[in-house]
């Protein structure tokens, strides 16, 4: 009895971890096609950016935006649009990192700091090495300093309000999960619109700045959700021994 017990135990082990090691897998080709597209599209744009080929592109975007959204988005796009800068990102990082130590998801707020840090650093570091000018197209009465290209509200959207997304997705089921990830992607595409709507940047900067931050994400999520995965793996074990 005891023995049937033993290998009925390994075999369950065996499936799980043969099923962990296919999830494993599928997660990590899926996060390479992403990636492998993110870095062509992100090349593409700025190689369009660089020789000036994008120019009629973004100008027709931008006067199309002007003449033909509704002038009562004004305030909302305002008020959008700060949910983007580092002053109200941080410290909600800040309250959202502590909120998830405290209720113990203390890898969920390592990876959030590393996600918006990395999404911080990166658009940085792009800014500077591309230099460009914002856009004089719209006048819409708001100013903007610091560079262009990428737009650091695309990335930072995506490297904090995305992976927190990620992160309550995740930990949601049925109905509530298709709600975060709804929240998350209008939040995250309503702060890159309201960057054109504002004329501070191109919509090359937009997507560029959404390309931007993917890959580092990506790589964010795949530690996130194998570790989650090995680790219910192992609380199985334990409850089975026990």
């Amino acid at each position: 009895m005891l023995g049937a017990s033993t290998r009925a135990f390994r075999e369950l082990r065996r499936v799980a971890a043969d099923r962990l090691t296919v999830a494993a897998a599928v997660w990590l080709v899926v996060g390479l096609s992403v990636s492998a597209f993110v870095v062509w599209g992100f090349a593409e744009i700025t190689e369009e950016v660089i020789e000036g080929e994008s120019r009629a592109f973004d100008r027709a975007v931008l006067l199309w935006i002007e003449a033909n959204v509704p002038a009562w988005l004004d305030g909302p796009m305002r008020a959008v649009t700060t949910l983007g800068y580092y002053r109200i990102v941080l410290p909600l990082l800040a309250v959202t990192a502590a909120l998830f130590y405290f209720v113990r998801w203390r890898l969920s707020a390592v990876l959030l700091l590393v996600s918006t840090a990395g999404g911080i650093f990166l658009t940085t570091v792009l800014k500077g090495v591309f230099r460009r000018a914002r856009p004089e197209i719209i006048d819409s009465g708001y100013t903007a300093g610091f560079y262009s290209f990428p737009s650091g509200h695309a990335t930072v959207a995506v490297g904090f309000y995305g992976a927190l997304t990620l992160i309550l997705a995740y930990r949601s089921r049925g109905l509530a999960r298709w709600a975060v990830v709804s929240l998350g992607i209008v939040l995250v595409l309503s702060i890159g619109f309201s960057r054109l709507y504002l004329g501070v940047h191109y919509p090359t900067d937009v997507i560029a700045g959404f390309l931007a931050a993917p890959l580092w994400l990506v790589s964010v999520g795949t530690v996130y959700v194998l570790w989650l995965s090995a680790r219910r793996l192992r609380a199985a074990e334990w409850r089975r021994e026990g």
